[in-house]
């Protein structure tokens, strides 16, 4: 045992002298190699970790993609003018049932020559829409000409975005109203034109609130 001892004291002195010949950057290095070995797994979770966070965005960002893609594609099937989602939240999270004190334009598609209202239509109180949601849920917001509409604030507000016509869908998830997928129609059209989807013809309205359901699907 204390020939073992002395053995082993011998070579450590050996490893002393050796550390003594090294230059000071290589001693750092060699440290610095000993604390990455002696905590690689951590090390090695917490790139994963960045890594996965680095996924989720650009995971977040394809999807967005594929939304306005899909509101592009009922921006044409409805010829309409402007295609958009309004999402629930209470200013800070997004609605995941208890809670739906505000809406926001979160998702917009206009055709060349329209304005975007998406940046303007933010952070609205429920509260100040509750007739025009209802009517939403209810399936009558198939307007042909907002002149019609009795909700006088929701009239206004529709006008000073140019709106003729409109047409908005509940989207429900989990039982629950998740959001509100909508077109607009702002370039004068003659009235028979508007009819053919909105009233007319019932399976191009089935279409609509199917499209809706599919894109709604979409939403994280």
């Amino acid at each position: 045992m204390i020939k073992n001892f002395i053995k082993g004291m011998e070579n450590w002195k050996e490893l002393l002298i050796i550390i003594k010949s090294l230059r000071w950057y290589t001693i750092i290095v060699l440290f610095l190699a000993g604390v990455i070995y002696s905590f690689h797994t951590d090390i090695k979770r917490l790139i994963e970790l960045k890594w996965s966070e680095k996924d989720v965005v650009m995971y977040s960002l394809e999807n967005d993609l594929l939304i306005e893609r899909a509101l592009k594609t009922l921006l044409d099937e409805t010829n309409s003018d402007r295609s958009y989602i309004f999402r629930f939240h209470n200013g800070v999270t997004y609605y995941n049932g208890t809670h739906k004190s505000k809406m926001s334009n979160d998702y917009e598609v206009v055709r060349e020559g329209i304005t975007t209202q998406a940046e303007v239509l933010q952070d609205l109180p429920t509260s100040l829409y509750l007739n025009w949601i209802k009517n939403v849920i209810n399936l009558e917001m198939f307007v042909t000409d907002i002149n019609t509409m009795e909700d006088l604030r929701v009239k206004y507000m529709l006008k000073q975005q140019g709106i003729e016509a409109i047409a908005v869908a509940p989207y429900y998830r989990d039982g629950k109203l998740f959001a509100l997928i909508g077109v607009d129609y702002i370039r004068r059209r003659t009235l028979l034109e508007v009819d053919d989807f909105m009233t007319n013809k019932k399976e191009q309205k089935n279409n609509f609130l199917k499209r809706a359901q599919e894109i709604g699907d979409l939403l994280l």
